[in-house]
């Protein structure tokens, strides 16, 4: 899985550990290996806004969050990631 970051100063190696790690496990779960996912990440007002793209030969799925912890975002976006891809399968 080919993973892009446009986070700007936003992305820390903690933040960027914790979803290579999250996608990882997506990727090993439904077998990945020609995806390609886009990481953006931007503060709008007081929140922090995480999209995550997932492209792949078959499917093109959009998981966006906004909140005030980037954390539940990655959470939530790799959730709904999650949700979508096993729709599809």
């Amino acid at each position: 899985m080919n993973k892009r970051y446009n986070c700007g100063d936003l992305l820390s190696p903690a933040l960027k550990s914790l979803i290579e790690k999250k996608l990882d496990k997506l990727e090993s779960k439904y077998a990945l290996g020609d995806a390609t996912v886009d990481v953006a990440m931007s503060k709008e007002g007081k929140d922090y806004a995480l999209k995550m793209q997932l492209a792949s030969g078959s499917y093109n799925i959009l998981a966006k969050s906004t909140s005030n912890d980037m954390y539940k975002n990655i959470d939530d976006c790799v959730d709904k990631l999650n949700s979508q891809i096993t729709k599809h399968k």
